[in-house]
């Protein structure tokens, strides 16, 4: 598996996080959903863990 790849799986992974935090918070903001900050939290752990993986991608160049 060459960095491009892993790059890209990163990248399409942010862009389903980011649709996925989205709708949990527009369903928050209607109060549909009693249990949305502890999903909203794991979100972003998820996130915040595959922009460390960029970022460790990126070092690897360095």
């Amino acid at each position: 598996m060459n960095k491009e790849f892993i790059y890209k799986i990163c990248d399409n992974l942010i862009d389903q996080l980011t649709v996925l935090k989205g709708s949990i918070q527009l369903e928050k903001m209607n109060n549909k959903v009693d249990h949305s900050i502890t999903i909203l939290q794991e979100v972003a752990n998820i996130e915040k863990t595959i922009n460390e993986l960029v970022h460790q991608l990126i070092n690897l160049d360095n």
